[in-house]
């Protein structure tokens, strides 16, 4: 089955989601960003043909002179209604540039002509007219006449600053420079808002699963439900949180990015832009390609070096039968045949990479060189079209291509890792908790009579082997029962049963004669509870880990609950006693005192039935004392089942119950028991004989 649901990225972030709140305001930076890129793009443009032009510029024709001299002329402010009357004379060009143009037509120089009246201006116009020092008017000259579009005349003549090179250099360098500053706080504002809604998504499906895992973690007998959703919430959270982050952030950047390198290039020149842009394609279409077909490759010689490896490292597992049997020459041989292949699959490994790496280059060269052919032949046929400041422009746009074509085809990379975490989590997030309340569900009065199992059958999964199959079991009221087996999940299974943290696949648990799977979930756990020797400390103070953020306790029921379970002497060591704080950044507890801290959780409630499983780890001299009278005090008028972890616990119970394959094998105190049962003798020696720590400890260690 796939591990992947083809909506299960999009369920964690609908693209609605786009255009609400965060990311709303991330696509519309993203879009003042292009912006800004595309002003940064026509400074650098205008920067280039400054530094080649150096603001000379020469203009032949009478109506492209006239043209020049529109340009050239500010605009006046509007004048006062009373004024009528015309100003004596108009506008001139530079004195010093004229003079230029007229040496270089005449021999010797002639005295300048007075500006004639509008009416005879054509007559006077000159049809070649030579300028220099005139800062970025080749540019606004090139742009007018291509684009016929005023914008760029305006900003010449009511900037003075743009109208010499030297002044024009600093001038344009400035705002480039603030341009580029104002897209960095963009971008970083971009970022901080992506990291706002990828935050939100994983608080929200770490709350699901927090909720789900209420519901599902106290029926996970085998722990396997736990450890997948801590690394859901861990890691597969952090999985998808990365991919919105940067779905967020990166869609919009590279996709506005794309589009405005694309149309400033056809602005430019659509025809080169189409040239170019067809074999660039062919060519990354073919590089992804390769690049699949490398990376199949690539697998396939890794999979087959580390077979040989494995072969090689076998050899040295054999040297007692190759020296016993006297097999070093043949065995020599074969390592040297394995240790050949070996050799052989790294070269090959080598020879992928070179491979691979080489056309990687060799198609980025040729797509650079093709480029630039195309571009420089365009300037060659056709200067006036495209001046070499353009084509620097253009050139430089194409390979600037490369990162926002990349940067997607990453980022639809990074989604479809997000897509096959979020899977996981909608899955376990689709389980349907075995236990819920039922409709009309009754209150459940504290036990008095017996507790009872009427042909249990239970199974983690309706297709796995049964570890209850026709459990039956009757527990007086007011008895104390030691629950044993060589299956370890079933004393867990009956333990669980009782509160229903599980459910049975068919039989009942009766309490008093009332079915459980009839009784309020409240009412059950307020009377049956559960203490695990294995269960960690809630994080927060000690007060709040017995009282379980229920204030109706008071501290003095607290105290009393902690003396009971003889956890209040080592509380009051505690550098805050009751208001320690426990947990990951708080205080740390022993074995020991955790369980002593969860039998005084349990006392507090005062419930009529307890059931107890023991600690596994070991615990010293002082804390078995202890427990020894507290048990004692716990174990009077009350039900208890336990699931021990130590031989005077089997000794202190009434009767203990020893399963077997999913049924009742014997029931009798553990004295009778060590001699009626040899299934019960063979548990209690693998449990608790003396020599069971140092089978498992190696000589050296010993």
């Amino acid at each position: 089955m796939s591990n992947r649901q083809p909506n299960a990225f999009h369920r964690a972030f609908p693209a609605r989601e786009f255009f609400r709140g965060s990311a709303r305001s991330v696509v519309f930076w993203s879009f003042i960003n292009g912006l800004l890129l595309a002003f940064l793009l026509i400074l650098f443009f205008l920067i280039l043909d400054l530094l080649d032009h150096r603001g000379q510029i020469s203009v032949q024709g009478v109506e492209r002179v006239q043209q020049l001299q529109e340009i050239l002329t500010s605009p006046e402010p509007e004048a006062p209604a009373e004024a009528t009357e015309p100003s004596e004379e108009p506008a001139e060009p530079k004195a010093d540039t004229d003079e230029v143009a007229a040496a270089e037509e005449k021999p010797a120089p002639e005295p300048e002509p007075k500006a004639a009246p509008a009416t005879e201006k054509s007559a006077a116009t000159p049809d070649r007219l030579v300028l220099s020092d005139t800062g970025i008017l080749p540019s606004v000259w090139w742009t007018h006449s291509k684009y016929h579009l005023g914008i760029m005349k305006g900003v010449y003549q009511r900037v003075p600053l743009l109208q010499q090179n030297q002044s024009a250099l600093f001038t344009l360098i400035l705002v480039a420079l603030v341009v580029a500053s104002i897209r960095v706080l963009i971008r970083w504002r971009c970022r901080l808002r992506s990291l706002k809604v990828s935050h939100h998504i994983s608080t929200t499906l770490r709350n699901m699963i927090h909720r789900q895992a209420l519901r599902l973690g106290p029926g996970d007998l085998s722990g396997k439900e736990t450890d997948q959703a801590f690394h859901l919430f861990i890691q597969d959270v952090g999985t998808v949180q990365n991919g919105v982050f940067h779905w967020v952030y990166g869609l919009t950047r590279h996709t506005v990015t794309l589009a405005i390198l694309l149309l400033i290039a056809v602005s430019i020149d659509w025809r080169l832009t189409l040239q170019c842009i067809i074999p660039l394609a062919a060519a990354w279409y073919f590089l992804m390609q390769h690049r699949k077909d490398y990376d199949l490759q690539h697998a396939r010689t890794l999979v087959t070096i580390d077979t040989e490896l494995s072969l090689l490292a076998e050899n040295l597992r054999s040297t007692r039968l190759v020296r016993g049997y006297g097999m070093e020459n043949p065995e020599h041989e074969q390592f040297q045949k394995h240790l050949a292949k070996y050799t052989e699959n790294l070269e090959k490994l080598k020879r992928v990479e070179g491979w691979g790496h080489r056309i990687a280059r060799g198609l980025a060269v040729f797509c650079s060189c093709l480029v630039v052919f195309l571009v420089g032949y365009k300037v060659l046929v056709n200067p006036d079209s495209l001046p070499l400041s353009a084509a620097v422009l253009v050139v430089g746009i194409f390979g600037f291509f490369y990162l926002p074509v990349n940067g997607l085809h990453e980022l639809f990379r990074v989604r479809e890792e997000s897509t096959v975490a979020a899977s996981s989590i909608y899955r376990y997030l689709n389980l349907i908790p075995e236990v819920g309340q039922a409709v009309g569900a009754k209150f459940l009065e504290p036990m008095s009579t017996a507790l009872q199992f009427e042909n249990v059958t239970y199974s983690l999964t309706p297709s796995s082997p049964p570890i209850l199959k026709g459990f039956d079991l009757k527990i007086p009221a007011g008895t104390t029962t030691a629950l044993v087996s060589l299956e370890k999940l079933a004393p867990r299974a009956v333990s669980f049963l009782v509160p229903r943290f599980i459910e049975p696949r068919s039989g009942r648990v009766l309490i008093d004669g009332e079915d459980t799977a009839w009784v309020t979930l409240e009412s059950l756990r307020a009377e049956a509870i559960f203490v695990s020797g294995n269960d960690p400390c809630l994080t927060g103070t000690v007060k709040d880990n017995i009282r379980c953020g229920d204030e109706r306790y008071s501290l003095q029921e607290v105290i009393a609950a902690s003396k009971e379970s003889h956890a209040h002497q080592f509380i009051q060591g505690l550098p805050q006693g009751y208001e320690t704080v426990l947990g990951q950044h708080g205080e740390d507890l022993t074995t020991g005192e955790c369980f002593r801290l969860g039998l005084a959780r349990a006392l507090l409630r005062k419930p009529a039935l307890m059931i107890i499983e023991e600690p596994e780890g070991p615990l010293d001299e002082d804390t078995k004392t202890l427990l020894e009278d507290a048990y004692s005090r716990i174990f009077q008028n009350r039900t208890v089942l336990v699931i021990p972890s130590r031989i005077t616990t089997l000794r202190r119970v009434d009767q203990v119950v020893v399963i077997h394959e999913g049924k009742v094998e014997a029931v009798d105190c553990q004295s009778n028991l060590l001699k009626k049962s040899a299934l019960y003798r063979h548990w209690e020696y693998t449990r608790f004989n003396q020599f069971r720590h140092s089978q498992d400890t190696p000589i050296e260690q010993r």
